[in-house]
């Protein structure tokens, strides 16, 4: 059956869990006072050959231009039928567990360095310094790069983006946690309102609010508050009265990411019955599978390429850079992808694809290093890759990264597809 579910989310947890038939998630509703309704459709009926798609909000991290912004397929059905009953035949399991516990692993190195985060602003809050002021930018250096390793666990409307249904509604965390490009004026504004509260559920409420773009949590607020527009911040800014304030915003923007990112260990947490990792382990092995090649596929072929690269470069957009105010934007796209890698050869699926179509499976080995070198060309300063003239050097090489980003993506859908995976990339 296909089951279609509504679900009514305060600012609190909510976590995905089995449904019917062990294909289907559910929500669990870990706050008092919230509700869930399932509604039944009727049985589908066996026709030709067909999948189901329904629409959720993108799962990007920025604001127009850079996910976020599109409606993506998110897809509730990944096998993709066939009538030949020995098609497909094949045993995941070592894969799904595989993909279960990369998340898990992943998501929980993300809240351990969002915990230092959050000891080293308490210390900088308390005692401001330079030492404490340098020891709080190391520190969200660190979270900001084990949280870029997660962000290929999107695009299939799991407990990170769940789609938001209403204002009363907001879904997943996803909009608290990475969304950029930041607008300064409006962090000043918030800072300078005295009768602004500061607790990190009036910023949760503020975020991407009117308009969309003015972002009001996430790393990149932080790192923001941490640095300044010029990148020059001293620690007397957090010294008196309106340093208090800077500081108690930094101070609620990193609890919020600490429990955000709490929210979601949970979520994956091995031995638990009733979270989205045992729904996902229950599933058809081609519906888990699905889940590890969308999130994958989608962030190298249509996100990083397209909503990151080439939102600098068509149309050239001078402004267009993740990190300006460390200056270390250089870094971003490359741990994405290093994540999404790690999907592919630290679960299994490299040997999976290998044991269907071996040529194809050395042709993917040789566009990730090709993908990887072509990042790494993108190195600092990153502005250069923001409107570069044509023909020139950096637009040359800004080409080169979504060209090779997006012919992996081709490639892996590919790999999908021959295992019975539907993989669907915007635009592709």
């Amino acid at each position: 059956m296909e089951r279609r579910t509504r679900i009514w989310m305060g600012l609190g947890t909510a976590l995905l869990v089995g449904g019917a038939g062990g294909n289907s998630p559910a929500i669990a509703l870990q706050n008092p006072g919230l509700e869930s309704e399932v509604q039944q459709a009727p049985a589908l009926q066996p026709t030709r050959p067909r999948v189901l798609v329904a629409q959720a909000e993108a799962a990007g991290e920025g604001g127009p231009g850079e996910g976020g912004g599109a409606v993506l397929g998110t897809i509730t059905e990944f096998r993709l039928s066939t009538n030949d009953s020995s098609a497909f035949s094949y045993d995941a399991k070592s894969q799904v567990s595989g993909y279960a516990a990369l998340v898990y692993d992943t998501y929980a190195a993300t809240n351990a360095a969002a915990q230092a985060f959050n000891d080293a602003v308490v210390v900088l809050q308390a005692s401001p310094s330079d030492e404490a002021l340098a020891t709080a930018r190391t520190a969200w250096l660190a979270a900001r790069d084990a949280y870029l390793k997660t962000e290929a666990y999107q695009f299939y409307a799991g407990p990170v983006d769940i789609p938001t249904i209403s204002a009363d509604a907001p879904g997943g965390p996803i909009a608290r946690l990475n969304g950029w490009p930041v607008n300064p004026a409006v962090i000043d504004a918030i800072l300078t309102d005295t009768g602004q509260s500061l607790n990190f559920r009036a910023i949760a409420r503020l975020n991407a609010v009117e308009p969309k773009a003015n972002i009001t949590t996430g790393l990149h607020v932080a790192e923001y508050l941490l640095w300044g527009a010029d990148g020059a911040l001293s620690a007397s800014a957090f010294e008196g009265d309106a340093g208090a304030r800077r500081g108690e915003y930094l101070a609620s923007v990193t609890r919020l990411f600490v429990n955000d990112t709490g929210a979601l260990v949970a979520a994956w947490a091995p031995g638990v019955g009733n979270n989205y990792r045992a729904s996902v382990e229950s599933m058809d092995q081609r519906n888990a599978l699905g889940r590890a090649f969308n999130g994958m596929t989608v962030l190298i072929g249509y996100e990083i390429p397209l909503r990151r690269i080439g939102a600098a470069l068509f149309p050239a957009n001078e402004n267009f850079q993740p990190s300006p105010f460390s200056a270390t934007s250089e870094a971003d796209n490359a741990a994405s992808f290093a994540g999404a890698r790690a999907v592919y050869f630290d679960t299994g699926l490299d040997a999976l694809v290998k044991a269907t179509n071996a040529e194809l499976a050395a042709k993917i080995e040789a566009g990730f290093d090709r993908a990887t070198k072509a990042l790494g060309a993108m190195d600092a300063p990153y502005a250069r890759f923001l409107a570069p003239a044509s023909g020139s050097p950096e637009r040359t090489t800004g080409e080169e990264a979504a060209r090779a980003l997006t012919d992996l993506a081709r490639d892996l859908r590919q790999a999908a597809n021959q295992l019975g995976v539907l993989v669907v990339v915007p635009g592709m």
